[in-house]
């Protein structure tokens, strides 16, 4: 089952066009919730956030986290990935395209896998 999952998050993120990555981290906490005026979930890493040599990236906060929207089919695969390798404890790479459109500075993630 959870290959058939991921399979859906990388078809629908584009993967090739992926710029922003975190590899071999734990997820240390996940929330869900408004933030100021942004509707979003947000993970945070044991591991920076790794950058695929882009200048100009809207990623710019020190923050070893990435944000995706709860509210769509999209987000509810990630909210349920994001929370069963937090829970297992599980090292995870997580990636995101050059887009940060639920919160400033910090990349919107596109898949989770597991491993």
């Amino acid at each position: 089952m959870r290959n058939v999952i991921f399979s859906l998050v990388l078809i629908a993120s584009g993967a090739a066009n992926a710029v922003v990555h975190v590899k071999d981290a734990v997820i240390e906490s996940v929330y869900c919730g408004y933030v100021d005026t942004y509707d979003m979930c947000s993970v945070l890493f044991t591991s920076d956030t790794v950058m695929h040599g882009q200048e100009g990236s809207c990623h710019t906060l020190a923050a070893k986290r990435m944000q995706f929207k709860g509210d769509t089919p999209m987000g509810q695969a990630l909210l349920s990935l994001a929370l069963t390798a937090h829970a297992t404890k599980a090292k995870v790479d997580v990636y995101a395209r050059e887009n940060c459109t639920i919160y400033p500075g910090l990349s919107d993630v596109n898949f989770i896998t597991i491993k």
